[in-house]
């Protein structure tokens, strides 16, 4: 316990600044859906002329546009790509900030196992996206049915939004596993962006490609806004794919930080 305390009071202002990064840049996208409202039919014939690859990488759908909905679809895209940023910070730093800032041998002389370690850390962080999507998931309801001009699809925005934990944690557990495999992380930064910049180019092939098996190989694909409003649920085969991906980075950084080198100081 005194662990997990440590790490929620260590990383209380990253935390923070990373809630207020994701619920701002959504707040901001949404803030202009009104004035795009205002002019709905000039602003989708601007978007017709985008050609099909830059309106799919983009998270266009013209058909959703027009509804609070449909445009909260498109902005998630980008809402995501905060979350997985965060999200996959928090896996590589994690562990690696012990080595790096050489408290690890003082950690290890505690009364506790590396596995009690690792999981009383697993638990601060899953603290920390909880909390993040805590605030997001209230604030973009209040902002979306304060947009609606009928009945609202309570279970469709959930679906949407809920998503955005869902591929957090498949971000997290990657960048867990990865941390545990190097043999040591210099900087946290250049490898987490590395990684979330590496899986939305993916994306990027991936909407643009008649091939969606390139969809498994990316968490930004995952879980499709356009689809949820379509269909109103998820694609199995992806939540499938993500919880396997789930399953295999705590196995993978269990087994590896309990067997794993920690060097002296």
């Amino acid at each position: 316990m005194n662990i997990y305390r440590h790490e929620i009071r260590v990383n209380l202002l990253t935390s923070f600044l990373w809630i207020c990064a994701i619920c701002g840049i959504s707040m901001i996208l949404m803030l202009f859906y009104p004035m795009i409202k205002a002019d709905m039919d000039e602003y989708l014939v601007f978007l017709d002329n985008f050609p099909p690859a830059v309106k799919a990488l983009m998270g266009i759908v013209t058909e959703n546009f027009s509804s609070p909905l449909g445009y909260y679809g498109f902005a998630f895209t980008y809402t995501l790509l905060f979350g997985a940023i965060q999200a996959m910070n928090l896996g590589v730093g994690i562990l690696s900030k012990e080595e790096r800032e050489k408290t690890a041998d003082f950690l290890m002389t505690k009364p506790v196992t590396r596995l009690e370690i690792l999981t009383a850390k697993l638990a601060a962080s899953f603290t920390i996206l909880a909390v993040t999507n805590a605030c997001y998931v209230p604030l973009m309801y209040l902002m979306l049915t304060g947009y609606a001009d009928g009945e609202f699809e309570t279970k469709t925005f959930l679906l949407i939004s809920f998503s955005l934990f869902f591929s957090q944690a498949v971000f997290f557990f990657i960048g867990l596993a990865v941390s545990t495999v190097l043999k040591k992380v210099r900087a946290v930064l250049p490898v987490s962006l590395g990684m979330v910049f590496m899986f939305f180019a993916i994306s990027a092939f991936a909407v643009t490609s008649k091939d969606d098996r390139l969809r498994f190989v990316t968490p930004f694909q995952y879980f499709k806004a356009d689809y949820i409003l379509a269909e109103k649920h998820y694609e199995m085969e992806y939540v499938v794919m993500g919880v396997a991906v789930i399953m295999v980075g705590i196995a993978l950084s269990y087994f590896r930080y309990s067997r794993k080198d920690i060097q002296a100081v």
